[in-house]
């Protein structure tokens, strides 16, 4: 979920899981107070976040967009980190961008615009990206207010790199238990 606060209610665990239940999914799991779901479901990414942000509009009277990644891709996200070595010293000021669609050219340009001396903006080749905050104070950076839809020109959600770790944790547990 790109939001966990949806009009003015916050969307709790249970009825985060509830909502891709409701689509079908199986084993479904919640990950923190973040949004984020790891479940098994034999639709295509782009059918359920259609389906997810449906019962969410359903059930809040509005939806937030959803971005759903299949097992494959968010590895590959992981694997695509440029910021590896940042990632193992600061993982809080590591910045995953999980996008429904690829980052447009002119969304990273606006990105690196707002970026600070020491921090960097980085894109995947699957159109994710990445921002490190360096040793900037995160709450005054500028990086932030670029984040917004509009001005990115796709759909995404945003993780820091020890969410990202407690996910793909939850990830390696659910294929175990396959």
């Amino acid at each position: 979920m790109r939001s966990i606060v949806i009009g003015d209610r916050r969307v709790k665990g249970v009825e985060a899981r509830g909502l891709a239940e409701a689509v079908g999914a199986t084993d479904v799991r919640s990950i923190m107070a973040t949004g984020n779901l790891v479940f098994r479901s034999r639709k295509a990414p782009t059918t359920l976040e259609r389906e997810l942000e449906t019962a969410c509009a359903a059930e809040y009277g509005r939806a937030t967009e959803m971005v759903v990644k299949t097992a494959d891709q968010w590895r590959a996200l992981l694997a695509a980190n440029p910021f590896m070595k940042e990632s193992a010293v600061e993982p809080r000021r590591v910045l995953a961008w999980a996008m429904r669609d690829p980052l447009p050219d002119a969304g990273l340009e606006q990105l690196r615009r707002r970026a600070g001396p020491d921090e960097r903006v980085e894109r995947t080749a699957e159109g994710d990206f990445y921002c490190w905050f360096g040793g900037e104070d995160i709450n005054a950076s500028k990086l932030p207010a670029g984040f917004g839809l509009k001005s990115l020109g796709a759909v995404g959600t945003n993780r820091n790199w020890n969410t990202v770790t407690k996910i793909t944790a939850v990830l390696d547990e659910l294929e175990r238990s396959s």
